[in-house]
């Protein structure tokens, strides 16, 4: 059971016995409401309401209304799906999580669900996407709530024709899991989630699943000349911390790496950030909880290939032994920085750490990063921008992106940026302004990836927190990539 609903599926042709019906329509797909298994009052009513009420396909809609059945009331939803070109799984998503939010609302303990879509032995993907939006929709936040919101458990019954609907439920609710454990990390504040507690939950999940576990304390990472992500964590006195994870499903196959930017906090070090809205930053670690729960789930999963999660984790603060502007940084393939910008931070510490996952031998680089304030003006909340040195690679990410609703944009590699690189008195700027910050922030990190290793950047700077609640995403932080990761590893790449 996740976030108190329990998904079970059931033949199509089973009866109908519980206290809610939640009917997922499309406009195009209404017209199979016939083949479904529902009363001959409930088709009337469905073909009633879907005459008088074109919105009632609006994708995450949610009409609701009682009626008597001869023995008890029982409650009927209309949940839109969209209309035309809409009718994909993505709104299936968005409207089983809107689903999920108003059946806490009404109190439903039995419910069945049903869709025409569902009839379609081949339509997987659909039930597979209405599951995970129920579980997502329903999350909520709570940790550190004395009075908790009490919400009873909610058994969901789907009615499906689906092939091997069992399996896709269960693997479902293992994506949906990882996600819900990346909210919760990306969540918690920065005095209960600090570089060192990253590393304890790290290794006790590698222990759950069997996973090799490797911890770089600062006395190793100095050894092995990481001063760049030293350097960011100089001025906190909660430690840096560099973990690495293995997955070894792949037998001989070589090791993809995904690199996860883990500032447990930002306050911008001495360049300070304005204060409002400044306890946002304990989200900077989003892209480490990102990679930690996607290496969770695909270890769940047990897909056939070969993972190397690597966080780098360090807190961003204005202490009296902090990195200053001005200084230079000699990272850990030679290459020296100049800091010009403490608020740069998660491209120093993401510098070292693509250069480990070089030296540990993958021969695929990913890494994600809650990075640029830029990629909010240039694509907006929506959408994650992807910097990359294989087309090829970065159009894999898009399409696993796509398959489960997590939008990504690629932005072009100019040489113009990076000649806004250079430094004057060092090999590179760890700032180069304003103009193409998305763009400079991503080949800054370039630099550290070895020649000829196919290399992506995700920046889910503005994706990784949801300002409001709608569909399958709840206000506060989204979890944003980790779906995308899972999916990639399921392709096999």
């Amino acid at each position: 059971m996740l976030n108190n609903f329990q998904c079970t599926v059931y033949k199509e042709e089973s009866a109908f016995q519980e206290d809610v019906i939640a009917l997922f329509l499309c406009r195009e797909c209404v017209q199979a409401i016939d083949k479904l298994n529902l009363s001959e009052e409930v088709k009337k009513l469905v073909k009633e309401y879907t005459a008088k009420y074109d919105d009632i396909y609006d994708a995450g809609s949610v009409r609701s209304m009682g009626y008597w059945d001869g023995s008890k009331i029982v409650q009927l939803l209309f949940v839109g799906c969209g209309k035309g070109k809409e009718c994909k799984p993505v709104n299936f998503k968005k409207a089983a999580g809107a689903a999920a939010r108003q059946l806490q609302k009404i109190k439903g303990r039995q419910v069945s669900l049903c869709a025409p879509i569902l009839l379609n032995k081949a339509r997987g993907h659909y039930l597979a996407a209405i599951a995970e939006g129920i579980y997502l929709g329903a999350y909520s936040y709570d940790e550190f709530k004395n009075k908790k919101a009490k919400q009873e458990p909610c058994s969901v019954k789907i009615h499906t024709s689906v092939e091997d609907a069992e399996k896709i439920l269960e693997r479902s609710e293992i994506i949906a899991e990882a996600v819900c454990f990346a909210r919760d990390l990306d969540n918690r504040p920065a005095n209960c989630l600090n570089p060192q507690i990253f590393a304890d939950v790290a290794v006790e999940m590698g222990r759950k699943f069997n996973l090799e576990v490797e911890v770089l304390d600062e006395a190793l990472l100095q050894a092995k000349g990481m001063n760049s992500i030293l350097a960011v964590g100089q001025g906190s006195g909660k430690g840096v911390r560099m973990i690495v994870l293995k997955y070894n499903g792949g037998g001989d196959a070589p090791y993809t790496a995904y690199v996860g930017k883990g500032i447990t906090f930002d306050s911008g070090g001495i360049s300070i950030k304005p204060s409002e809205n400044m306890g946002e930053m304990k989200d900077d670690m989003s892209g480490a909880g990102a990679v930690l729960a996607a290496v969770k789930a695909i270890a769940r999963l047990g897909l056939s290939v070969n993972i190397l999660g690597i966080l780098a984790c360090a807190e961003n603060m204005p202490g009296c032994n902090a990195q200053r502007p001005g200084d230079i940084v000699r990272a850990a393939n030679g290459k020296t920085i100049e800091v010009i910008n403490t608020d740069a931070e998660g491209r120093m510490v993401l510098a070292d750490a693509v250069w480990y996952g070089c030296r540990l031998g993958a021969k695929k680089i990913i890494d994600i990063a809650t990075l640029t304030g830029a990629v909010i003006i240039a694509l907006g909340n929506e959408t994650a921008g992807i910097i990359a040195n294989d087309d090829d690679l970065a159009e894999k990410i898009k399409q696993a992106g796509k398959l489960c609703g997590e939008n990504y944009w690629q932005l072009p590699s100019l040489p113009e940026c990076r000649e806004a690189l250079k430094s004057s008195c060092a090999d590179l700027v760890n700032s180069a302004g304003r103009a193409g910050g998305c763009i400079t922030g991503g080949l800054f990190i370039e630099e550290f990836v070895d020649e000829g290793i196919p290399w992506v950047h995700l920046d889910i700077g503005g994706t990784s927190t949801a300002q409001k609640t709608d569909g399958f995403k709840v206000q506060g932080c989204t979890g944003f990539g980790v779906m995308t990761l899972i999916k990639f590893a399921e392709n096999g790449e």
